[in-house]
């Protein structure tokens, strides 16, 4: 069944929400791996001494994640142009925070 893109009765949003939650699935499976990021996963001293470290230099920091979940954002303003930059769940958060912290301790 076609849904027409001006459908904006109850079933037309269902379907779209299926749809696109369909398509966050198959992403995630063309990554390689159906992890979701969770920053849970980060140790909290860790994210404790980033927060200090990059603060401390005059930046600020966000936490998130891409749109589909699938990874982490982190989001650095104060250091010429705002960026953001994504870890994986398959890549090691410890691993990350500690390159950040380096980069930013004085």
């Amino acid at each position: 069944m076609a849904i027409k893109k001006d459908d904006n009765s109850p079933a037309g949003n269902a379907a779209r929400a299926s749809i696109a939650a369909q398509q966050r699935e198959h992403r995630r499976r063309n990554r390689g791996t159906g992890e979701t990021a969770d920053w849970s996963n980060a140790d909290p001293s860790e994210l404790h001494h980033a927060i200090c470290v990059l603060t401390g230099a005059g930046c600020a920091i966000q936490f998130g994640y891409t749109k589909d979940g699938g990874s982490l954002v982190v989001r650095i303003v104060g250091d010429g142009q705002p960026y953001n930059e994504y870890v994986r769940p398959t890549e090691d958060i410890s691993t990350y925070l500690q390159s950040l912290i380096t980069d930013f301790a004085k």
